[in-house]
């Protein structure tokens, strides 16, 4: 009940988003969905939780691409044996 489908584009909907009653906007996906954010330069932040585990196939985080973005490491926290780190684009403030 919770998910709402959209063929939006995404600058739009980042938009509309932006204008409703909430917080930050969180992104869960894999590196497809994450490219068409990052190309439209609309990620301020990045939380990246790593997992004890290498997995040699699966789902790439970031797609092979010709961006460059540069991140300043803002925190780094430990849940068990996980660690998240959360970097911020120093390019744009974060909103």
């Amino acid at each position: 009940e919770y998910v709402e489908f959209t063929d939006e584009e995404i600058p739009a909907l980042v938009k509309n988003l932006k204008g409703q009653e909430g917080g930050d906007i969180w992104i869960v996906g894999g590196g497809e969905l994450l490219y068409c954010f990052i190309k439209e330069r609309l990620v301020d932040r990045f939380i990246i939780t790593v997992a004890p585990a290498l997995i040699g196939r699966g789902i790439p985080l970031f797609k092979e691409n010709d961006i460059e973005m540069d991140l300043e490491l803002k925190s780094v926290r430990r849940f068990n044996q996980f660690a998240e780190l959360q970097y911020d684009y120093k390019g744009r403030p974060v909103l």
